[in-house]
């Protein structure tokens, strides 16, 4: 990808599947409603993704790699409530968008990149409390798309910080320090 049109290309096409996304169901998005708003040809589209579930992956991919950069600093601090306030407000300030990954048939997808990304970042982190760390990570990750989803459902959401607080109680604490016994 050292061609600024292949980039160039790619990333519009990613900025149109994330705008459409927002605007309607997943079902109801074609690739030619896609390459329209990209700008780009119809045949162009599969020069780039063989199929709209490649491009969704790698939209995944990068919403997840956002919040995890956005939030891995703040746990890093060990104010794990912090970290949650963060990470909720993120998802916050891209509802839409999550609402769609989390809510709108993608779910899956998003787990199954939060653990990848969950498992990289947490590797240096392994054995600093008593749960194996796939373990912790599975669970953690498992209450976050739990919560988020509900959240993002509610015609009127919990504020911000009783999601995070929530979020920090049920997931995160006990995930990252619950003592194992033999």
């Amino acid at each position: 990808m050292d061609d600024a049109r292949v980039r160039r290309s790619r990333a519009n096409l990613r900025r149109a599947f994330v705008d459409l996304l927002t605007a309607k169901p997943l079902e109801q998005i074609t690739i030619r409603d896609i390459a329209a708003l990209a700008g780009v040809g119809y045949t162009t589209y599969f020069r780039h993704y063989p199929n709209k579930e490649a491009l969704l992956d790698e939209v995944i991919a990068e919403e997840i790699g956002s919040l995890v950069a956005y939030t891995v600093p703040v746990y890093d601090s060990a104010d794990s409530l912090a970290a949650c306030v963060t990470l909720c407000t993120y998802v916050d300030q891209h509802r839409p968008l999550w609402t769609t990954l989390l809510t709108g048939g993608a779910a899956g997808a998003v787990k199954e990149e939060l653990l990848r990304q969950g498992r990289e970042v947490s590797a240096p982190r392994a054995g600093e409390n008593g749960l194996p760390a796939e373990l912790g990570i599975a669970l953690a990750i498992a209450v976050t798309i739990e919560l988020m989803s509900w959240w993002l459902r509610q015609p009127c959401p919990w504020p911000i910080e009783k999601v995070a607080e929530v979020l920090n109680e049920a997931g995160i604490k006990p995930a990252m320090s619950a003592p194992v016994r033999p």
